[in-house]
C-alpha cells in the first residue's frame, strides 16, 4: 500500500479519499440512526477515520515535530483572526456553553480529517515520488479546493461553491507551504481547527459582507497565497 502511494500519488490519493468518505458515511449513518444529530455524527465519524488514518500512516507522517518552524505558521493564524472579525463585526452572536462543545467536535472534524488526507499522506506520498515542492503544492491544494465543489451537491448556490472553492485553494496553499517547510502535521491540525472553529461559535453566522468586508477578505488571499509561494519557493532550510 505504501509504496503504491509513493508511486502513483495521485492515483492513490483519489482512491483513498473516495475510502475516507465512504467509511465516515457509513459511520456516520449509524451515529445517525441511533439518534445523533446528522451534522454531529458526521463530525464524530470524520474524527475517528482521521485518528485510523493517523495510525496507519504513522510512519510517513511523523516528520517534523510539533514545534519546529512554528514562525512560518504565522500568517495562517489570520484565518481564525479572519472569521472572528468577519462575525463579530456583522453583529453575529456567540453561543453557549452546549453550543461550543458541540463547535468543538463539528471544527475538530475536518482539521483531523483534512489535514491527514491532503497534507499529510498526500504531499508526502508526491515528493516520495519525486514531485518539486512547487508542484506538489500545486497539485495538492488544487486537489483539495476541487473536492469542495462537491458542496454543490447539498444544494449550495454556485456563487457560494466557488467562493468556497477559491477559499480552500488559498488554506491548501498555505498548509500545504507550511507542510512543505517544517514538516509539522500537528500545527495544521491546530491551525485549521482554529480556523473552523471560529467559524462555527455564532447562533447567527454572518452569510453577507459588507463593500470593505470583501475588499478586506481578498487583500488576505492575495496575501496568503502570495506567502505560501514565497514559502514554497525561498531556499530556507527546515526550522
Amino acid at each position: 500500500m505504501f509504496s503504491f502511494g509513493e508511486k502513483r500519488p495521485i492515483l492513490f490519493e483519489f482512491i483513498l479519499v473516495f475510502l475516507s468518505f465512504l467509511v465516515a458515511g457509513i459511520f456516520a449513518g449509524v451515529g445517525s440512526a441511533i439518534g445523533l444529530h446528522p451534522s454531529l455524527s458526521i463530525s464524530l465519524a470524520r474524527v475517528f477515520v482521521g485518528i485510523v488514518l493517523i495510525l496507519i500512516f504513522r510512519r510517513i507522517l511523523a516528520q517534523g515535530s510539533p514545534t519546529s518552524g512554528l514562525t512560518y505558521l504565522a500568517p495562517a493564524l489570520l484565518f481564525p483572526i479572519w472569521n472572528l472579525f468577519y462575525n463579530l463585526s456583522s453583529g453575529a452572536q456567540l453561543g453557549g456553553t452546549s453550543y461550543y462543545l458541540e463547535a468543538l467536535i463539528v471544527a475538530a472534524a475536518p482539521a483531523i480529517f483534512e489535514e491527514v488526507l491532503f497534507r499529510g499522506v498526500f504531499i508526502s506520498n508526491l515528493k516520495a515520488a519525486q514531485h518539486s515542492n512547487l508542484s506538489s503544492l500545486l497539485i495538492s491544494s488544487v486537489f483539495f479546493s476541487l473536492i469542495h465543489a462537491t458542496n454543490v451537491l447539498e444544494a449550495e448556490d454556485l456563487a457560494t461553491v466557488a467562493l468556497q472553492v477559491g477559499y480552500a485553494l488559498v488554506i491548501g496553499l498555505v498548509f500545504g507551504a507550511i507542510y512543505l517547510k517544517n514538516g509539522s502535521l500537528t500545527q495544521l491540525i491546530v491551525a485549521h481547527f482554529l480556523t473552523d472553529f471560529t467559524n462555527h461559535l455564532y447562533l447567527n453566522p454572518a452569510t453577507t459582507a459588507s463593500t470593505t468586508q470583501i475588499a478586506i477578505f481578498t487583500v488576505l488571499l492575495v496575501a496568503e497565497a502570495a506567502y505560501a509561494l514565497w514559502l514554497t519557493c525561498s531556499k530556507t532550510e527546515r526550522a
